[in-house]
């Protein structure tokens, strides 16, 4: 299949599954056409992507056919979609960078220098990678690099500060895979506890850097390049509202796209469309197969676990066992293990316990978060050490010491949470 083709597939797997909010015989359509894209990009997968996603479908299916084997229903339906809310709202997020980039004008502004240039890369950075993601790590890093090689503290600062959106932000990947292993979760309010932990965290950066990095020469962003972003995301919350049945994942799914669409026609640059479903979309298939994956590795533990009860080393689940989940889960991701495989092997021994939703959803958060800057193989710092040539394994171990203290920032707002719940 070509890249053109590829890409186009996901769109219409992105399309129908926007569609089936009104006509829902197409969701299994849009879910054929995402693992087809998966299947089809299978030669393409990086080693690692592939390994762990065979493992993950692996393990799934070996535990589907215990099941079976127990007398359990077959969730074919729940197997062609396994995930496909989450990778329509990713595929749709990856068009924001289409109208989030900077303009011209504010890459030509006087960078600030000092303490207000920590503040100013701190703040664009934490509030830009919170709407286009990893794009906004490279874009700063860049800038960065143009005035002065990004060393080891400058990247630890960066991915530091990037991880932590994932406490909050709505777009990222981690708040819609969350989604979908928590799906009774509220939203609303793990962002609302997630959004003050992420505002002292950024104080925690600041205290941490601010000497060492008082000659740092910052990154401008001008705040017009977030009105747009910053309008869907309100739009969001409003229609969630408005619309409560309808998931957060199909609500951005539908208007991320919609909104990027008005502004280049408006702008005249429709041709981006085509460019960024031929270019960003064909090369999602890394993280399209892995998704897909975790999906038919939960349903697979899911099932197993409905057969056969498993051990717990605890009864219930409040702010305690999330802090000792939290510290297990840093702990697998220091030694290289990816999120997704870490989220979807606990989640269903932990929703076994009926926890409180919102809880676990800021654990699996918090999680993400933090172990994708203390895992040498995580994909953020993978791009670190491809574009400016520091080890992974040098960046994780520059970010020990602000991970620890954010796990301690995290543990405290589990108690907050739950003292206040």
């Amino acid at each position: 299949m070509t890249q053109k083709l590829r890409g186009y597939s996901l769109a219409l797997g992105l399309l129908l599954s926007v569609l089936s909010l009104a006509l829902p015989m197409l969701y299994p359509v849009a879910g054929i056409l995402l693992w087809g894209f998966a299947l089809a990009s299978f030669s393409l997968l990086a080693r690692r992507s592939l390994i762990q996603s065979m493992v993950l479908i692996s393990i799934g299916l070996a535990g589907l056919a215990y099941s079976l084997f127990e007398g359990a229903a077959a969730p074919f339906f729940q197997l062609i979609n396994s995930n496909t809310n989450l990778l329509a709202m990713l595929a749709a997020v990856s068009f924001l960078s289409l109208i989030a980039t900077p303009s011209k004008q504010s890459k030509k502004r006087q960078p600030p220098a000092g303490r207000k240039g920590l503040i100013s890369t701190l703040a664009s950075g934490h509030f830009f990678s919170a709407i286009i993601n990893m794009s906004a790590l490279l874009i700063i890093a860049d800038k960065l690099s143009a005035r002065r090689q990004v060393d080891t503290r400058t990247a630890s600062l960066l991915t530091v500060n990037f991880a932590v959106c994932a406490l909050w932000s709505p777009f990222f990947a981690a708040m819609a895979y969350t989604l979908s292993l928590v799906p009774n979760m509220d939203m609303l309010t793990v962002m609302s506890v997630g959004a003050p932990m992420g505002l002292i965290s950024l104080a925690m950066l600041y205290w941490l850097h601010q000497e060492p990095e008082v000659k740092l020469t910052g990154y401008p962003l001008k705040g017009r390049s977030l009105v747009l972003p910053a309008l869907l995301a309100v739009s969001v919350i409003i229609a969630h509202e408005i619309w409560p049945m309808l998931a957060i994942t199909q609500i951005i799914a539908f208007s991320a796209p919609v909104l990027v669409i008005v502004v280049l026609l408006c702008e005249g640059q429709a041709n981006q469309l085509h460019l960024h479903i031929c270019n960003r979309l064909a090369n999602m298939h890394n993280e399209m197969m892995l998704f897909l994956a975790a999906g038919v590795f939960a349903i697979g533990l899911g099932a197993l676990f409905k057969v056969m009860p498993p051990w717990l080393p605890f009864s219930h689940y409040e702010a305690v066992e999330a802090c000792l989940t939290l510290g297990f889960c840093l702990l697998m991701a220091r030694l290289g293990i990816h999120s997704i495989m870490i989220m979807a092997v606990i989640a269903p021994l932990l929703l076994t316990l009926e926890p409180d939703p919102n809880l676990l959803a800021m654990t699996f958060l918090s999680a993400w978060g933090l172990g994708s800057a203390i895992n040498p193989v995580s994909g953020t710092l993978l791009a670190m050490q491809g574009n400016y040539n520091i080890k992974g394994s040098h960046i994780a171990r520059a970010n020990s010491l602000p991970i620890a203290l954010l796990y301690g920032i995290n543990c405290a707002g589990f108690f907050v949470y739950s003292a206040l719940a």
